[in-house]
């Protein structure tokens, strides 16, 4: 688009974050519907919708505040190095969310429960590790 003043890297990468929170937003919101209806997991005490909110746009702005580092930095080399230290990140924090455990009554809570940072994990990393650098690519189409 067009614009009377000239945007800075930042800034586009600022409205990456946004629109990709807005994006993980609704597809953590998804995952937890679905995760929530077919183990009729219903405890809310750890993560529940206003957390899954905030804490998609906080990460997403976060990861793109460090993407917008290494792309500074870097150029074009800061998005991969970007790809790869987000990817081992994402596979960590999965890695460790498996050892997680609860002390539920129910047996099938603690699995759930697990599924639950398991998968939230999993997607917010992926999105950072992936969807980030494409839309901050595409940037100069999308804003």
């Amino acid at each position: 688009m067009e614009y009377a003043f000239q945007q800075t890297t930042l800034s586009k990468h600022l409205s990456v974050g946004v629109l990709t929170g807005y994006l993980l937003t609704i597809l953590n919101l998804l995952f937890d519907f679905l995760l929530r209806s077919l183990t009729n997991f219903t405890d809310s005490e750890l993560i529940n919708v206003s957390s899954i909110i905030f804490s998609s746009m906080l990460f997403m702005m976060i990861a793109c505040l460090i993407y917008h580092f290494f792309y500074a930095n870097f150029k074009m080399a800061g998005g991969i190095i970007y790809v790869i230290l987000m990817g081992i990140l994402t596979i960590v924090l999965v890695i460790a969310a498996t050892g997680l455990n609860f002390h539920y009554t129910i047996p099938i809570y603690n699995d759930a429960a697990r599924l639950q940072i398991e998968g939230y994990a999993a997607i917010t990393g992926g999105f950072a590790t992936i969807v980030i650098p494409l839309i901050s690519r595409a940037a100069k189409y999308i804003f």
